[in-house]
């Protein structure tokens, strides 16, 4: 991920919601998410519908 309005020492433990949205919105430059982190604050995270539908299927293969 390219962080170009933020430093990159920025502490993801702390901020994996924020990390996962810029991910996700941004693309992920070579990175893999990991799915465990995904899981965990899927509900959290603010991203488009399509988006959340087609992580969905992924994620649990759950039919849209």
């Amino acid at each position: 991920m390219h962080n170009w309005d933020y430093p990159k020492t920025k502490n993801l433990k702390n901020n994996e919601v924020w990390y996962l949205e810029r991910l996700l919105t941004y693309g992920l430059n070579k990175e893999k998410i990991n799915r465990e982190m995904l899981e965990r604050n899927f509900n959290k995270i603010k991203i488009p519908d399509n988006t959340r539908t087609f992580l969905e299927l992924l994620l649990w293969n759950k039919p849209f």
